[in-house]
């Protein structure tokens, strides 16, 4: 069994995450960090005992040659970080989502593994979560409630913020399934805080066409629903699964639970981030190593992930159009900084 050689670029808080999954890993040693604030990156060789540091990316990958990089970094940069690690023989780039804000990134990031042959993984880890990777949320979806045909999905936070792991976890629900069409309106633009570098409207609401005649109705927004009862900003993401015979009621961070025809009280399970994220997160690295080996493709592939992207893409481009958008489409960069400036 090979051992995976990682490096991590970026020493913030999401960084974290990354890095203290290495211990329980068999066959993936961090032999590095990267970020340009010395006390950042000397805290972290530190405190998870790392052998090297650096202030310069692309003098780490010279030096420690890694199989592995977790790009940890503000999505400004993804197409340079990766297209840098492919070029010095990574094999595997692990990025942070959003993996693109706007629409030239996923372009370039698509550009850079046909023509490297990197292996580009997005950081949507919930898929590996046990309630999702085992299967049980998607056979209630396909299985338990009859003959789906609605969902709501609901998130604090911009379409960027949360926005992409909503839409990951309801395309990984119904079976990978790309949206058909899309008619969205939205309001307002934040440059405070993450928003600045996770740009996007402030608050939309679209509708999705999904194959089979399902409806979804997507809302991020600081003023969504959210979660009932959820006290915490991040924590707010649910689903709610209408079918013919029933109704699947999921949340991120409070259990799920589902009740068919005929059941006189209702099934439910543990979703929990505060119980699961560690080793959802652990598992999801894992992942990237399996691959590597030759095992099952990571859940989490760019291949995957990029419909993700072209789905809220397409949201934002029936707003900068003003009606309903079939899918796929084509959102250029002009549009994308013109309905910014117009939500401003």
């Amino acid at each position: 069994m090979s051992v995976y050689r990682s490096i991590l670029l970026g020493c913030g808080g999401r960084g974290i995450a990354h890095i203290q999954a290495y211990p329980d890993l068999e066959n993936m040693k961090m032999v590095a960090v990267c970020d340009q604030v010395k006390e950042r990156r000397d805290k972290f060789q530190e405190q998870f005992n790392v052998p090297a540091s650096y202030d310069d990316y692309e003098a780490a990958l010279a030096q420690e040659q890694p199989d592995i990089v977790h790009a940890v970094t503000m999505p400004t940069h993804r197409i340079w970080e990766a297209e840098i690690a492919a070029k010095a023989g990574v094999k595997a780039i692990v990025i942070e989502k959003p993996v693109a804000v706007k629409p030239s990134d996923l372009v370039g990031l698509r550009r850079v593994q046909d023509e490297y042959g990197i292996k580009i993984i997005v950081n949507a880890q919930r898929r590996y979560y046990p309630q999702f990777r085992d299967g049980t949320i998607r056979d209630i979806v396909a299985n338990k409630i009859g003959e789906l045909y609605f969902v709501r999905a609901s998130a604090k936070g911009n379409m960027m913020g949360m926005g992409p792991h909503m839409m990951d976890l309801l395309m990984f629900f119904l079976g990978e399934a790309q949206p058909e069409g899309v008619w969205a309106a939205a309001h307002t633009i934040s440059d405070e805080s993450y928003q600045l570098t996770h740009r996007a409207p402030e608050s939309i609401m679209a509708q999705y066409w999904f194959p089979g005649g399902v409806r979804a109705l997507f809302d991020c927004s600081p003023d969504a629903l959210g979660t009932p009862g959820e006290e915490s900003f991040w924590m707010h993401q649910h689903f709610d699964f209408l079918g013919s015979k029933g109704r699947l009621y999921l949340t991120q961070n409070k259990g799920y639970w589902y009740l068919s025809e005929g059941m006189t009280e209702p099934i439910g399970g543990e979703s929990s981030w505060d119980t699961q994220e560690e080793t959802g997160q652990r598992d999801f690295t894992q992942a990237v190593a399996d691959w590597l080996d030759g095992g099952e493709p990571h859940l989490n592939r760019l291949e995957l992930h990029g419909h993700v992207v072209d789905a809220l893409h397409g949201a934002q481009k029936s707003v900068y159009e003003g009606c309903k958008i079939d899918l796929p489409t084509t959102f250029t960069d002009e549009e994308w900084t013109a309905l910014i400036e117009r939500l401003r």
